[in-house]
């Protein structure tokens, strides 16, 4: 019989990191699944380490050479057998109760991409931090047109989703944000649990980090499409003079509360702070004034459309 999780975990040169992220999945209190490990061509004795595991729930997917990380996940979603697909990092450590979790909100209809808040640790300092975000449909939804409100190794997804929306190869280092706004424009939904059900690594190492300008400009391109699919209209968010907010930057507020009911005031605020300058000193509490009173409309508005 097919499991009720796959979860799709993407190694190169991890090793220093990988017991602890795999022991973490392999002791989840949901036990009904298999762990696909795609190894994308490591140097480091990860793939030694990955061969001894004696787990039989462990798949492991060795490819020859490095071909990237949008090529080692779509070859672990391809293999997937599970009704879900849970997305881990090879540096990421997962709460017990992650997979039981998201099982519970899925499962229930209330999400086909299910996301949770996690807890940043910096590898350096020791440092914990506790990160929260959006959780609600329409406020992940609202919220993708300025950034992405998913912590990506927190989420899991309708495995269906995934033979139905692939990875974008011209959006590099950017690829979930890509996937995450196509699935969100074609009507999918989202929900972030409430409780971190991940630890996510910072290390001087990450391609977030070391590939910031390329992401940047892959992010750039699919935030421009995304806001296009959702609100008609070419406009992205981004700081103008006073005028100019109050007549385009209100027609955008006004247009995504149409098309994405329920948006909240403190998503709305968010979407119209893009508008605004920063560091403006004396004009800074003007500014928080006029964010409140757009926000609390905006809100207003799409409250009514709702009903």
């Amino acid at each position: 019989m097919s499991p009720v999780f796959s979860i799709v975990l993407c190694t190169y040169n991890a090793q220093p990191y990988l017991d602890e992220c795999i022991q973490s999945l392999l002791q989840q209190t949901f036990h009904d699944f298999e762990l696909i490990i795609v190894d994308d061509g490591s140097q480091d004795g990860t793939l030694a380490y990955l061969n001894a595991l004696t787990d039989p729930r462990i798949r492991v997917i060795p490819l020859d050479t490095n071909q990237g990380l949008i090529f080692a996940r779509t070859t672990g979603f391809d293999a997937a057998k599970g009704r879900y697909t849970a997305i881990m990092d090879a540096d990421d450590i997962s709460h017990p109760r992650r997979l039981e979790e998201q099982l519970k909100a899925m499962d229930s209809g209330e999400a086909d991409v299910c996301g949770s808040f996690h807890i940043t640790l910096d590898t350096k300092s020791g440092r914990r931090r506790s990160r929260r975000s959006a959780f609600s449909d329409s406020d992940i939804r609202a919220l993708l047109t300025i950034y992405c409100p998913l912590c990506n190794p927190s989420t899991s997804v309708a495995t269906e989703l995934l033979r139905q929306h692939r990875y974008d190869p011209s959006y590099p280092h950017a690829e979930d944000y890509g996937l995450w706004c196509d699935i969100a424009s074609q009507g999918g939904r989202f929900k972030n649990i409430t409780s971190p059900l991940l630890t996510y690594r910072l290390h001087p190492g990450q391609i977030s980090i070391v590939k910031r300008e390329t992401a940047n400009n892959s992010f750039k391109a699919i935030q421009a499409k995304y806001v296009q699919a959702v609100t008609g209209n070419s406009l992205v968010p981004h700081s103008m003079p006073v005028k100019q907010r109050w007549e385009d930057a209100i027609v955008f507020m006004k247009m995504i509360n149409q098309k994405i009911p329920g948006i909240s005031f403190s998503a709305n605020y968010e979407l119209y702070a893009e508008f605004q300058y920063r560091s403006n000193g004396w004009l800074t509490p003007l500014l928080r004034i006029e964010r409140l009173v757009i926000a609390l409309w905006a809100t207003r508005r799409g409250r009514y459309k709702k009903s």
